[in-house]
């Protein structure tokens, strides 16, 4: 069992990896929750623009302005800097002056500085070997070893390669990324510190004001399946809550009384997000699955209430009665069952063994929510009970005139 956790111990790596960083690029990424999933960096975004140079301006701005932000680690990006190379521009007007043509220097060019010309061979031991011709290493090493290559010319004289051309040095791309055919350019970076809805939230606070015009952007990597898992939980959400609905109204005979029970499912986001700030987590899947356990146990303490008062009320018993009884009678049951369950997610919450990455924010995602509703349920819910209970019994005055008409 270790005392801290996967992020500490990738902090505490980087502190010893400090001393190399003017040398190497050495960065530390964390082994994916999800078993199987790779190793990748939480936080990628693509850009993408038929213009290199725009390119070029737009990742050198959104790295300086991520590296602003605390919580940013280990910004790259897979922009090929580029290699070094010689331009050589023929100086048409000399060479035709004296015959001599493009092929004719592109041939001494060859020969002086590649092993593709094969000019014999030889055999030992009944194998082959080619003979090839080219300058030995000491003479081709600089431009002026180039300005020396001599070509024939067509009055038969010997003429340097210095007077045909001239040379240009500059850098070429070894490769070039492209991205929905378009020249793209990668930013990576680590998140330590900060969630990654919150890197999303300040970059696309300032990214319209960074990237050129000609430059657009998406996000990919776990942003991109972060927003894919965002949508289908939004979907599965609410036709949860349309299927409480239905079966709430059908065991109620009312569509009111099913609407103070729904108000109950909203109170456990407080004490969800105040339990991920707290414990320095992240929004994710697996909090997103316990959200969806906490909304069944949620609605069970306002059914409790609910269910109390409406036998109270049945009874004869005021609405203020009622709800007074039923805080009081249905309390216990309310603290008994919340209690057992945040007592059941301890171990998972607290655990730093195998899949506790996983298994801890689904936890405390659960305990936080439960604490929080069970708080505000017995608070919130008698008081939209009192609000809302004239209305229903003036619908189920309609009710009850249609069932004693059949």
């Amino acid at each position: 069992k270790r005392d801290i956790n996967q992020e500490q111990i990738i902090q505490n790596f980087r502190g010893e990896l400090e001393k190399f960083k003017d040398k190497l690029f050495i960065t530390a990424a964390a082994i994916p929750a999800i078993k199987g999933a790779g190793v990748s960096v939480p936080y990628q975004i693509v850009l993408k623009s038929d213009s290199f140079e725009s390119l070029q301006k737009a990742t050198k701005d959104l790295t300086s302005y991520l590296a602003k932000k605390k919580g940013f680690m280990d910004i790259d990006t897979n922009l090929d800097e580029g290699k070094p190379q010689i331009d050589i521009n023929i100086l048409r007007g000399s060479a035709n002056r004296l015959g001599i043509t493009a092929s004719q220097i592109a041939g001494a060019l060859n020969v002086a500085f590649s092993s593709d010309l094969e000019i014999s061979y030889f055999e030992e031991k009944g194998k082959q070997y080619n003979i090839t011709l080219r300058f030995d290493d000491e003479n081709r090493m600089k431009i002026e070893d180039i300005k020396k290559i001599q070509i024939r010319a067509k009055n038969g004289g010997l003429v340097y390669l210095d007077g045909l051309v001239n040379f240009t040095t500059s850098s070429s791309l070894a490769s070039i990324n492209h991205f929905d055919r378009q020249r793209q350019v990668t930013i990576f970076a680590d998140l330590f510190g900060l969630d990654l809805g919150g890197a999303l939230a300040y970059t696309k606070k300032e990214i319209d004001n960074i990237m050129p015009k000609d430059v657009t952007y998406r996000f990919t990597g776990f942003a991109e399946e972060m927003g894919k898992t965002g949508k289908a939980f939004g979907v599965a959400l609410g036709l949860s809550v349309i299927l409480m609905f239905i079966i709430l109204a059908v065991l109620y005979e009312s569509l009111i009384q099913p609407i103070i029970i729904m108000i109950a499912l909203p109170l456990s986001i407080i004490g969800v997000l105040l339990a991920l700030y707290l414990s320095g987590l992240q929004f994710s899947l697996f909090v997103m699955i316990g959200f969806m356990l906490l909304m069944g146990m949620v609605g069970k303490n306002a059914v409790l209430l609910v269910d109390f008062a409406n036998d109270a009320i049945s009874k004869g018993k005021s609405a203020d009665e009622a709800l007074l009884e039923a805080g009081e009678k249905r309390l216990r049951p309310i603290l008994m069952t919340t209690i057992a369950m945040i007592f059941a997610m301890l171990p998972l919450a607290l655990g730093s063994g195998l899949g506790s990455e996983t298994k801890a924010p689904m936890a405390i995602s659960i305990i936080g929510g439960l604490i929080s509703s069970m708080v505000l349920t017995l608070l919130v819910v008698p008081a939209i009970y009192k609000m809302i209970n004239p209305i229903d019994r003036w619908l189920r005055k309609f009710y009850e005139v249609g069932k004693v008409k059949e």
